[in-house]
């Protein structure tokens, strides 16, 4: 485990962080071990209060348009998942028509989203430290989401939410584009309250279609493309996942049966598990969970032996048919009371 210094270091540069994080996975430990490793973990967090904003989330748990998600990134397949069959990326051309907010409906808030999770949680835990976010809302996009701890304010999950999900760049879905936007986006914040800082990453900025989106750096101009069906399918593919170096102890990629698609995959870096599952609907709505045995989900260190949430149970709250783009206005309303 590093020093106390170094992980001070660390907190102020978000980037290399990122960057170790994406490339170096250590084994897990044997089980007696994890749970001798938590006391000197709790000691440590205490020193890290946590560094949870848009920048942070969005290359965490979210993207709009052309940021980047990075706990869908490729990574090392394990347990014969190189061996599964493709899965079949939906038909998107009725979602091609729902690209605009429909009559009555509003896009669903960040608060809203943590509202939600904490009501699909099962055996309705008690929880605390609610945080949320809210990007931007475009005819084509909504996107959203927030996090939650339970088991005493030790386990964190969180939720992102994003419409059109297939008008994403192909562009944002490669490791690079992760890092391009941790490093451009390290002076982001978001406090308790919700309160949106400026989103300074450059997927973002390339998605938002402002006048700087359009070129890079040397001032060329820059095309946007939607990814490709080919392009998701390998996103959404635990074979392809070896190129950013995931420590991945399982993973799984199906089609459910109204054809949207699901992976469910578990990585560990030490002490540190985080479980996650990601749907990607008919209706080009994609829900991303992920939960972990730390209130850090990205950092850590590890505060209990698991995760409060099996990659069943995931899944399951993915599958819900509560997570919309558009919502009635009570919905939102109705979430006012998180706080």
């Amino acid at each position: 485990m590093e020093h106390t210094g170094q992980m001070e270091r660390d907190e102020q540069e978000f980037g290399p962080r990122l960057g170790r994080m994406l490339d170096v996975y250590a084994d897990v430990p044997a089980p007696d071990l994890v749970s001798g490793g938590l006391a000197r973990g709790r000691r440590l967090k205490r020193r890290r209060q946590t560094l949870w904003g848009v920048a942070v989330f969005t290359v965490a748990t979210g993207l709009t348009g052309g940021m980047v998600l990075t706990g869908m990134l490729p990574g090392d397949s394990a347990g014969g998942t190189k061996n599964q069959a493709a899965v079949t990326i939906p038909d998107f051309s009725l979602a091609a028509n729902g690209t605009s907010a429909p009559d009555g409906k509003d896009a669903v808030t960040g608060r809203a989203t943590v509202a939600t999770l904490r009501d699909l949680l099962p055996g309705k835990p008690a929880t605390s430290g609610y945080q949320w976010w809210d990007n931007k809302v475009g005819a084509d996009t909504v996107s959203a989401g927030g996090r939650l701890l339970t088991d005493s304010g030790e386990a964190e999950t969180t939720v992102s939410l994003q419409g059109n999900f297939q008008l994403t760049a192909f562009d944002a879905l490669s490791k690079d584009a992760a890092r391009a936007a941790a490093q451009d986006s390290t002076g982001a914040e978001q406090d308790k309250s919700g309160s949106v800082a400026p989103d300074k990453s450059a997927a973002a900025k390339e998605a938002g279609g402002s006048d700087k989106s359009g070129t890079d750096k040397g001032g060329s101009e820059k095309k946007v493309r939607p990814a490709t069906k080919a392009e998701l399918q390998t996103f959404y593919s635990c074979a392809d996942r070896a190129t950013a170096g995931a420590n991945l102890s399982s993973c799984s990629a199906r089609n459910l049966a109204d054809g949207s698609v699901l992976i469910s995959y578990e990585e560990r870096s030490a002490a540190l598990t985080r479980r996650t599952a990601d749907l990607l609907r008919k209706d080009g709505t994609r829900i991303v969970l992920v939960t972990s045995n730390s209130t850090d989900s990205k950092r850590g260190p590890a505060d209990l032996a698991a995760p409060p949430l099996t990659l069943a149970q995931l899944a399951t709250i993915a599958e819900n048919a509560a997570w919309q783009p558009w919502v009635d206005p009570a919905v939102n309303d109705g979430a006012k009371g998180i706080s």
